[in-house]
């Protein structure tokens, strides 16, 4: 009995060495042939890396710039990627030629596959490249359901890296799926042709869409942009007003001072707190008499923005300090005071 269970373990061993030892004879066979076709990349890459650099700085163009083999695609792919990371004005241009030209048929096939990772991996690249030879089939995509969110999300990137004048209609019609920083990373690419059109059919859009827009026209600094800001202070909801105030602030121009009004007297803290930040940065030439009834704020946090926007204006410190001896509040004083050591120590004079 015992002898039997000793051959059985020999025999469990044996076999367990032996698919150890396949699996190990696989591996190494998978690293090595990993590292020939490095070595192979490598060497293909060195031979037209001057080719490359030829064709973009003196477009000098080369039969080995028409790769014939896997080897020789992914080797000119990672130099593109590379010079794609420094290179600037025309040759940037170039760049997407040549990947048009060598990568749309490879790509294409891909795209059409199966595999996720496989397209996710393609969708990068087309957007690095800012190829656009593929722009019919990324909008075929767009509007596929089985495409993925993610896939969607960079195919909207590659359509704004390309200027695509289809990209309102696509916003519209393709569910929002996006978050308003996904949307903010879309609208990144666009030059100001396209964004103004976007801004006409702001109407049509989801609301992310439309608080991305407004993010956008604030972080872009964009002046042509502060009457329709604007416009969005009415009747519209609660977030959109919000984000206009804060994009006219980080413009830094009010056309229409008197908007601020319904935003002082706000009954949302919020919102007073966001006319006291405009003010600051715009300098609202009614601002002073508001930032005076806006330091007495229920809110300490308004208070406290008030009190720093007053510093904006060149007699501010001045007014801070009637405020400080003169008003009846007593946390209007404090605030006033405290702002205005502060305002001494950032080189303020009285």
């Amino acid at each position: 009995m015992l002898s039997d269970e000793i051959f059985l373990l020999v025999c469990i061993a044996c076999v367990l060495l032996s698919v150890l030892t396949v699996m190990f004879l696989y591996l190494l066979i998978k690293k090595t042939l990993e590292i020939s076709k490095e070595k192979q990349i490598n060497v293909y890459k060195d031979q037209v890396h001057h080719t490359i650099y030829d064709y973009l700085y003196h477009e000098h163009k080369s039969r080995l710039l028409v790769p014939d083999s896997t080897i020789k695609f992914m080797a000119i792919e990672r130099l593109l990627t590379e010079y794609s990371t420094v290179i600037e004005g025309e040759g940037k241009g170039r760049i997407s030629l040549l990947a048009d030209e060598i990568f749309h048929e490879r790509y294409e096939s891909i795209l059409n596959q199966n595999k996720w990772s496989s397209r996710m991996n393609v969708l990068y690249k087309i957007d690095g490249f800012k190829m656009g030879s593929l722009s019919e089939l990324l909008k075929k995509k767009l509007r596929d359901p089985n495409t993925s969110k993610e896939e969607k999300l960079i195919i909207f990137r590659c359509l704004a890296n390309n200027q695509d004048r289809a990209l309102a209609q696509l916003f519209r019609s393709v569910p929002a799926l996006f978050s308003v920083l996904e949307y903010r990373s879309i609208l990144n690419r666009v030059e100001d042709e396209l964004f103004t059109s976007l801004v006409a059919d702001y109407s049509h859009f989801p609301e992310r869409l439309k608080l991305a827009i407004i993010d956008m026209i604030g972080i872009q600094k964009k002046l042509d942009f502060v009457t329709f800001l604007e416009n969005q202070l009415g009747d519209e909801p609660f977030e959109i007003r919000l984000r206009s105030m804060k994009a006219i602030g980080e413009v830094g121009f009010l056309s229409d001072s008197e908007v601020i009004d319904r935003f002082a007297e706000s009954d949302s803290w919020e919102e007073r707190l966001m006319a006291a930040k405009v003010i600051g940065k715009t300098r609202a030439l009614n601002g002073l008499q508001i930032l005076e009834a806006l330091i007495k704020d229920s809110s300490w946090m308004v208070r406290a923005e008030a009190a720093k926007s007053f510093l904006s204006y060149n007699d501010g410190l001045e007014r801070l300090y009637d405020i400080r001896f003169t008003s009846d509040d007593r946390f209007a004083r404090d605030m006033a005071s405290e702002w205005i050591e502060r305002g001494i120590a950032d080189g303020y004079s009285y």
